[in-house]
């Protein structure tokens, strides 16, 4: 008893440390600043507190019990619950299933040597700057700012802008990994035809469209010690008619 009271005493401690990373022990626990890793062990129910306001989706599934949404996983105003054996990573904070509404997904835009810089993106729903990269500072209306086709920098600003997204309109996504391991060329067989963007850089080496990533009519290829995490968005069934 005392153990277990001195483990959530030391959690507890941890929030107000790092507000992102308050899963706690009858819960789940973070692996990285967004990704939360929630258990249904012995089959049993479990809820793993979480900040879902920006979106939640399954990154990839741990068990051999299929992890389906609002069937064996799903999010509730106080986290991600898993249920009947589902055990997953969940990434939060970049769109997906938030109970409804709408959800987020972050993009960056750099003005490079101070030259203006128009970034396409989905801004219908809002559009707020969550992390500054550059010296500069970026300033709504004056060094950064939004438009009906995306968002726009300039005067050096380089920043992650957080684009607020209709979830229950999106068309279905999947993250699919792709490694360049020692700088080696790698293919990766998915469908592409929907479009395909970075969904998180896990290299130091720069993932960079055209250079050493992109994609073909097979999938997608990277190089150079291109490592990331990649966003397939599934091309919208035609009605028939």
């Amino acid at each position: 008893m005392m153990r277990g009271l001195a483990v959530s005493t030391l959690l507890a401690a941890c929030v107000v440390v790092a507000p992102d990373a308050f899963a706690q022990e009858e819960g789940g626990r973070f692996l990285g600043d967004r990704i939360l890793r929630c258990e249904s062990k012995d089959g049993e129910d479990n809820l793993c507190p979480a900040d879902i306001r920006g979106g939640v989706r399954l990154l990839r599934t741990l068990s051999r019990t299929d992890c389906d949404e609002n069937k064996t996983w799903g999010v509730s105003s106080a986290g991600v619950w898993v249920k009947d054996g589902c055990r997953g990573d969940f990434v939060l904070g970049y769109g997906g299933s938030v109970g409804g509404g709408t959800g987020s997904r972050v993009m960056r835009c750099e003005s490079k040597g101070n030259r203006w810089t128009h970034c396409p993106s989905e801004t219908r729903a809002g559009v707020e700057l969550v992390r500054q990269l550059s010296k500069n500072p970026c300033m709504r209306g004056q060094n950064w700012g939004a438009d009906a086709r995306g968002v726009w920098v300039s005067g050096g600003c380089r920043a992650e802008f957080r684009m607020m997204v209709d979830v229950a309109n999106e068309a279905p996504r999947e993250i699919v990994r792709c490694d360049s391991v020692d700088k080696r060329p790698r293919h990766c067989p998915i469908d592409t035809k929907g479009g395909v963007r970075v969904f998180r850089q896990l290299s130091r080496a720069a993932c960079v469209e055209g250079r050493s990533w992109g994609v073909d009519d097979n999938g997608i290829w990277v190089e150079d010690g291109c490592r990331a995490e990649f966003e397939i968005h599934q091309k919208p069934q035609q009605s028939g008619g």
